[in-house]
């Protein structure tokens, strides 16, 4: 197995963020596109390069646990690596790789030898604030080592109620790498998506919120009737006719239930798996579906994170939710690619779609900040406290915000006709984060290479500094455009700014970007405090 080439990019930013940055850096790679080789690879060149180095590699799922250990086995059986995940009934502690489970190791760590390195899989799992056990773990391994770093790798970088899971104030800093969905379905490194919206959907306006998202009780009662069952099945199982391979996402037990007898009626064996289900009995139909032994299945919260059924080629959406990245998490079921499968259909009845959009543009809504009225430090509202004096947000005004939140998340109960994947027309999206970067050309002078994020794509243009004539005077522009200077820096005088990538995401609200062969064009900018600017490079 050799790296794809954002497999690779991935491994150089993590090792030049961790060479020359003190901060801990976050991956992000849509779901199939092989997070786990990409840590094996990471590992590998680590451990060729310094054999006493040591790396515990955490997931929350012993699945995930087995998964990424797996692939390290498979791109390199000479290293030794140990198992620490009750689930897999292992506790090794004596290799210098450790694959382990959240869960098992969080209160063992002091019964280890000091680790250089932590990879979390899954890392918008890390609780923002509290004493969570990925937080209390990375303590710990600090008291061991105060140089170990933590590296992050996630498909979907923010959480809900509190945003995107990189800051300053949090465990991982700030995102080294990200690639988006469309580029690679585009590439053959993803299977294509279609969607359909169905008629028959549940009538949301009443359901209660908590924190942002919808009640389980409250959804069951909007999704789990008879009729709408019923309707739901019978509108679904002609669209599905030619799928050979669908997962089913319910509400809760009962509605799983209720989904899996509806479907029996049309001659469909859909058993269901839900947190309830012993764990013997998840695992032989998890496998019966991957063989193909079964055609669907009928799940409530299990089949997303590390499920890796390549050979599903339908998605059916019956849980509403106002979490993008468990919206991302069920589409994605379906991104694998298998010879046996042209593309996947996802079929929603949930309005999810309709709430966040085509998923190579969803995102978080940025780190929701708090200033101390104390101290008037500028903190991440995710913990809650100032990390400078120690202030507390009192409970009441968290309420009072999470209230907010969940009201600005309302939305109606139109079904919507928008797409799994975006349109290929001119299209003026937000900018969610900017990172800045060298880029070399061999025999032309050094640019930057700027990277606008919006959601889980990105979008690239660069700015020759260092070029004379025409290409440097575009660039002298844009420089002026942005910080109303009269110099114009150069490409490393522009790198020696720590706070640059930060203004330029402070200042860019939005891009305008148009397909041009296989990639996009940037033709507009739009700017804060300004109109937005015809692009001038």
């Amino acid at each position: 197995m050799q790296p794809r080439y954002y497999q690779q990019a991935a491994i150089d930013a993590v090792d030049d963020h961790l060479c020359n940055k003190s901060s801990n850096p976050c991956v992000v790679l849509p779901t199939a596109a092989g997070k786990s080789p990409t840590m094996a690879w990471t590992i590998q060149r680590y451990k060729q390069q310094f054999p006493l180095f040591r790396c515990l590699i955490l997931a929350h799922t012993k699945e995930l646990v087995a998964q990424n250990a797996d692939k390290m086995q498979q791109i390199d059986g000479g290293i030794d690596i140990g198992i620490y995940a009750a689930g897999l009934r292992r506790r090794d502690m004596k290799q210098d790789i450790i694959f382990a489970s959240i869960s098992s190791i969080a209160r063992r760590i002091f019964d280890f030898e000091p680790f250089d390195l932590i990879i979390v899989d899954e890392a918008h799992r890390i609780p923002m604030s509290g004493e969570g056990q990925y937080r209390k773990l990375v303590a710990n391994a600090k008291l061991m080592n105060p140089k170990v770093r933590v590296v992050g790798m996630t498909a979907t970088p923010y959480r809900m109620g509190v945003g995107d899971v990189c800051h300053k104030d949090h465990i991982l800093n700030e995102i080294c790498y990200e690639i988006g969905v469309a580029e690679l379905i585009e590439k053959r490194h993803l299977c294509p998506l279609r969607s359909k919206v169905g008629d028959a959907a549940p009538d949301l306006s009443k359901v209660k919120k908590r924190g942002g998202e919808f009640t389980t009780g409250s959804l069951a009662e909007a999704t789990d009737i008879p009729e709408l069952v019923r309707d739901t099945i019978a509108e679904a199982v002609p669209m599905l006719h030619d799928r050979k391979a669908i997962i089913f996402f319910c509400v809760d037990l009962d509605h799983c239930h209720h989904v899996s007898e509806e479907l029996a009626k049309y001659g469909i064996h859909a058993p269901c798996v839900t947190g309830k289900t012993p764990s013997a009995e998840r695992d032989s139909i998890t496998m019966q579906f991957t063989r193909g032994d079964i055609r669907a299945v009928c799940n409530v919260n299990v089949l997303t994170e590390g499920f890796d059924a390549t050979r599903t080629d339908a998605v059916v959406l019956l849980r509403p939710t106002q979490s993008k990245g468990l919206y991302y998490q069920m589409v994605g079921r379906g991104l694998r690619l298998d010879n046996r499968k042209q593309d996947c259909l996802v079929l929603d009845f949930a309005e999810c779609i309709h709430t966040h959009g085509p998923i190579d543009h969803l995102g978080g809504d940025g780190v929701k900040l708090e200033k101390c009225p104390e101290c008037k430090e500028i903190f991440s509202r995710a913990v809650r406290t100032c990390p400078e004096c120690g202030w507390t947000i009192p409970k009441k005004q968290i309420e009072r915000e999470e209230a907010e939140e969940a009201q600005r998340r309302m939305h109606g109960t139109t079904a919507s006709s928008r797409n799994i994947i975006s349109s290929n027309g001119p299209e003026t999206i937000k900018v969610d984060g900017v990172r800045v970067a060298r880029h070399k050309k061999p025999g032309k002078p050094d640019s930057l290479r700027v990277t606008y994020r919006s959601g889980l794509r990105t979008y690239s243009e660069w700015v020759c500094l260092d070029h004379h004539g025409p290409a440097g005077n575009m660039a002298g522009s844009w420089w002026r455009k942005r910080f109303e200077c009269d110099k114009t820096p150069t490409v490393d005088q522009a790198l020696q700014d720590i706070f640059l990538e930060a203004s330029l995401s402070a200042i860019t609200k939005t891009i305008t970007v148009r397909p041009k062969g296989k990639y996009h064009e940037i033709t507009n900018v739009g700017l804060v405090g300004q109109p937005q600017t015809e692009r001038t490079l």
